[in-house]
């Protein structure tokens, strides 16, 4: 008869988050999204890194700085992205070629592209033209 060895158990390890305050509750709370107030909540709940200390430094030495979403965005803008992003996102749209690549990906990338374009934006049928003209589709009359 075979001896049994005994299995050696590894310990389980949890990572888990910590608790920091009122997360939870601004989640629950968020969830129907009704008023500014609670949307602004919300997206402090969500950040992380520089851009959650960066929040919260701003909230903590001047309390109702991001009164609106509109505050928000607007200054997480001007913090971390460059003084020209817009312009250039736009240029990176107008110029986006499908080349080699599967449909899927051009498309993936027309759709991150597109998303990005927050200030000014390209009326949809400048979207649509440069989309057809550069995927390699051609419009034909019948």
């Amino acid at each position: 008869m075979a001896e049994v060895k005994p299995s050696h158990q590894k310990p389980l390890r949890l990572k888990l988050t910590p608790y920091e305050g009122k997360e939870g509750e601004h989640a629950v709370d968020a969830a129907l999204i009704s008023t500014e107030q609670l949307h602004v909540a919300f997206a402090f709940s969500n950040l992380s890194g520089c851009a959650k200390s960066w929040v919260y430094t701003r909230e903590a030495t001047t309390p109702g700085r991001f009164a609106s979403w509109a505050q928000l965005c607007e200054q997480l803008r001007s913090a971390f992205l460059p003084a020209n992003y817009e312009y250039r996102q736009r240029l990176r749209f107008l110029s986006c070629r499908r080349g080699k690549r599967e449909l899927h990906e051009y498309i993936q990338e027309m759709v991150e592209l597109t998303a990005s374009l927050v200030g000014n934006l390209l009326h949809e049928h400048i979207k649509v033209t440069v989309f057809m003209d550069a995927s390699g589709w051609a419009l034909q009359k019948s």
